[in-house]
Order: C-alpha cells, then structure tokens, then sequence
C-alpha cells in the first residue's frame, strides 16, 4: 500500500460515515437516529451534515498529524511509524496528503 491509497482509504471511510449518518433512524447510527428526532427542516439537515462531514474530518486530520509528528496526541508529540502488513512505511506525508484530499 502506499500512503495516497491509505489517504484514499481514509477519506472513503469519512464518506461512509457520513453517508451513514444521513440515513437517519433508517441506518445503523444514534448520531443519524438524533438527526431524525431533532426536527430539522431538509435544508438545516444538510447543513449539519456538512458539518459534521466537516468535523470528522478534523478530527481524523487532528490523529493523522499526531501520528506524523507534526502535532501532539493528548500531552504526547512525538513521529510514529504506521506501517502495512507488507512492511512498508506509510507515515511522511500522510498529515499533507489528507489535508490535500479534505480541502480540494
């Protein structure tokens, strides 16, 4: 694996979630099952979603760069190596890469 087909992983697994949530009482989430049961109109709904799409993704950018180094993990700033079962590193540009993929 390399660290952009991780990235594109990652990213795919946010669009999951949050397409998860939208379904409401209707998907396997409470946060989607609260969406229902707060009354929203169609147009505040969306604008919640996008912002917990927009969350999410900062708070998975926020793990990636404490993983990297380039931020701390709770008290903790340090690199770590994140590898595949194959051996190869992927940790170097990850926090960059991701940052790429949420803002473009």
């Amino acid at each position: 694996m390399t660290p952009e087909v991780f990235i594109d992983n990652v990213v795919e697994s946010i669009e999951s979630l949050v397409s998860l949530y939208s379904q409401g009482s209707k998907g396997p989430t409470y946060l989607g099952a609260e969406l229902d049961s707060i009354g929203l109109t169609s147009e505040q709904r969306e604008k919640v979603l996008a912002l917990v799409k927009l969350a999410v993704g900062e708070a998975t950018h926020s793990i990636i760069s404490g993983i990297e180094g380039s931020s701390s993990l709770g008290t903790s700033q340090q690199m770590y190596k994140l590898m595949d079962e194959d051996g190869n590193e992927l940790t170097g540009e990850l926090d960059s890469l991701l940052y790429e993929k949420l803002e473009g």
